[in-house]
């Protein structure tokens, strides 16, 4: 047997201990990415997740104010910085991990036509980033490469958005700010727009009993000129505006009479589709019209008239805005009210009535009045003297009883033809007679027995004082 030469078992040895090299470099590889992949995704991509729902709720909170607004304006933005339009949140914490969030919230433009204030919120919402600092698992900076560090923009040690952009994002004030520990963050703007009332012709959240077997409700849109019937005329070029004539019916209690070009919904009721409604029926369709609280936003009352119980006629000082109207506070208005127009300018009104409203109101051209009323209205048609015609010149609001089991009402009997607009979802509205109205209502219950024609005017969905915000743009700064 020949005998293993030692230059044999040098070379063998040497081959083994290359072969463990090259395995522990292949093993110290696959750990050096396991270890970078596990960094991002358990520390850097959870905290760059994490970090936009802290600004989406940011973002919430905001949308919460701004609802309150309307709903419950003596508390909103209670607790925040606020500095004429601008709301600033105090620093909100939440959650295991340590997410916090600020919002700075501008009322920055008013609709021109309803005077409704539109408003921006900028959330900001940061999360820590635990693990290795180290900036992913794409670090390539060359031509055409831009690595997942820059997608992310961990603020190790200052918050880069401050130092590249300033602030407020505008250039503004850049500077470097330390962060005291590694931390992602990411912004959203929200833009909150007001919801107006009058999106049907009738609707009630309680029961429905209306109108006469021989009345009809259609509708038209004032931008195209004065009302006629075109409901049943497929050729005439204003047809697609003539079958808008809608009710809206918030519980399963309903009895509909006469013809109805527009739809209908019910909460749970039994309609069924007939000849005498032209549009679609959907008898699941819940909603909801929350109390109507006074408007906070009023500039301070004119001096006289302080009441109104007798005839008395009022030139405004001014034309004013949709935004800022002249302003009357009335203990009482039960006499007849003519309200003019200054010179040949439109003309924007706002009373408040202490008490109920029995008056006769007779609206010049060009004036836009805006009748909000503690107590009950009862009137005859012909006491809703609108001379433009227009309901939108017109509109009645019933501030909700403070006791919520506290009655209202709104009675119209006739004679009289009118053209209004009416806001009353704590009341009980009866309209008696056969007057020929243009306009909408938005109330509790709903009963009338006569053979009314109504005509719901289609501009009408964006004019009346807002009784809601809904969010209607979302965008991320991913600077």
């Amino acid at each position: 047997m020949r005998a293993r030469r030692p230059a044999e078992e040098g070379n063998v040895l040497i081959c083994a201990l290359c072969t463990i090299l090259i395995i522990s470099l292949i093993g110290a590889n696959v750990l050096s990415n396991c270890t970078t992949r596990f960094n991002v995704s358990s520390s850097q991509v959870r905290s760059w997740k994490e970090s936009l729902f802290a600004a989406e709720a940011g973002g919430d909170i905001a949308y919460a104010q701004v609802r309150k607004t309307v709903m419950d304006p003596t508390h909103a933005f209670t607790g925040w910085t606020n500095s004429g339009a601008q709301h600033v949140s105090p620093l909100t914490t939440f959650g295991s991990n340590g997410l916090a969030t600020t919002t700075v919230v501008d009322l920055f433009y008013y609709d021109p036509i309803t005077g409704n204030p539109w408003y921006r919120s900028r959330s900001k919402g940061t999360a820590p980033v635990n693990g290795v600092s180290r900036t992913g698992m794409d670090d390539r900076m060359g031509a055409g490469s831009r690595g997942d560090s820059l997608l992310r923009k961990i603020d190790f040690r200052t918050d880069h958005f401050v130092a590249i952009y300033g602030p407020n994002g505008d250039g503004v004030g850049k500077t470097l700010v330390a962060v005291p520990n590694p931390q992602i963050t990411r912004r959203i703007e929200q833009i909150s727009a007001p919801v107006t009332p009058f999106e049907a012709a009738i609707k009630c959240t309680g029961s429905f009993y209306g109108l006469g077997s021989a009345a009809q409700v259609d509708s038209y849109n004032s931008k195209n000129g004065p009302y006629y019937f075109a409901a049943n005329n497929p050729a005439d070029p204003h047809f697609s505006d003539s079958r808008s004539g809608s009710v809206e019916i918030g519980t399963p209690v309903a009895t509909v009479n006469g013809m109805l070009y527009g739809n209908i919904s019910t909460n749970g009721g039994t309609l069924r589709p007939s000849s005498s409604i032209t549009g679609t029926i959907d008898n699941n369709v819940p909603f909801t019209c929350p109390p109507f609280l006074m408007p906070t936003n009023m500039p301070a009352p004119q001096l006289a008239p302080t009441s109104v119980t007798s005839t008395v006629s009022i030139t405004p000082p001014a034309a004013a805005t949709a935004a800022v109207p002249t302003y009357y506070l009335f203990s009482a208005l039960s006499g007849n009210l003519t309200i003019n127009a200054v010179g040949a300018a439109q003309t924007y009104v706002a009373i408040h009535v202490t008490n109920d409203m029995t008056a006769h109101i007779d609206v010049k051209p060009n004036v836009h009045v805006k009748i909000f009323f503690d107590g009950n209205m009862d009137v005859k048609g012909r006491d809703i003297e609108n001379e433009t015609g227009l309901a939108a010149n017109l509109q009645y609001y019933a501030i909700s009883p403070a006791d919520p089991n506290a009655t209202q009402y709104i009675h119209i009997a006739p004679p009289g033809d009118f053209a209004a607009t009416f806001y009353a979802p704590s009341a009980d509205v009866v309209l008696n007679g056969n007057p020929d109205l243009t306009g909408a209502v938005v109330c509790k219950t709903f009963y009338g027995n006569g053979n009314t024609s109504w005509h719901y005017d289609r501009s009408l969905d964006t004019e009346g004082d807002a009784v809601d915000y809904r969010i209607v743009s979302y965008v991320e700064d991913i600077r």
